[in-house]
């Protein structure tokens, strides 16, 4: 139906990261997108939670989440890597049109094209996707749970710059001041598949997105 919510499936690698799974599950609450993510990623994720991180099973009783579906038949998914072959599975069951992984390159283009959707780094997601609205909701809500030490909206601004230069950038009128710089390389593939980002429609081929939008959006 025209008004259900677009499903983007967490991989891992995203729940693991606190300010990161938070950014996107608030952010998302303010514009048609529905996170989700399977039991197979949960027991994943929670093996690299950081000490006092709250746990996932807490975490989807606070905003009343379900587990999504486990996919079938992973192994058909022969050209993407085995570790991630029943993550891939598990976005397909969802009916998820996005990926959001930090290991993108880990994602067959191939299998991608097959299933008609796209995996995405997330800080090229959120600058994508979210609204300002979307994005200072996420941070005051953030500034407002942190106590130790107490940080201002525009200093959690600056401090999200170190992980997420790409969103800080698309909001950076927001805030006075500039962001942190980033701490590590930007990965080498933030990208890849062939859904539009951004319009969500589906190209022939992966080639003719550029940075996760289709000619129309990239203008």
């Amino acid at each position: 139906m025209a008004n259900d919510p677009t499903v983007v499936f967490l991989d891992a690698n995203v729940l693991a990261k606190p300010l990161t799974r938070t950014l996107l599950i608030v952010g998302a609450t303010d514009t048609p997108l529905e996170v989700v993510w399977s039991a197979y990623v949960e027991t994943e994720a929670e093996r690299h939670l950081p000490e006092h991180a709250m746990p996932l099973l807490a975490l989807r009783q606070r905003h009343q989440f379900e587990l999504s579906p486990t996919g079938d038949d992973a192994e058909r998914f022969t050209t993407t890597s085995a570790t991630d072959r029943q993550v891939l599975a598990d976005t397909f069951a969802a009916g998820a049109r996005f990926l959001v992984t930090e290991d993108v390159d880990d994602i067959a283009e191939e299998d991608l094209a097959t299933l008609r959707m796209t995996a995405i780094h997330p800080d090229l997601f959120m600058a994508l996707r979210f609204p300002r609205s979307a994005y200072l909701l996420a941070v005051n809500l953030m500034v407002a749970a942190m106590k130790n030490p107490p940080r201002t909206a525009a200093q959690m601004h600056a401090l999200l710059g170190r992980k997420h230069p790409r969103l800080t950038a698309a909001h950076a009128e927001a805030f006075d001041g500039q962001p942190d710089a980033p701490t590590d390389p930007e990965p080498r593939v933030l990208v890849r598949g062939v859904r539009c980002v951004r319009c969500e429609s589906v190209v022939e081929t992966w080639t003719e997105l550029r940075f996760g939008l289709c000619v129309d959006c990239q203008h």
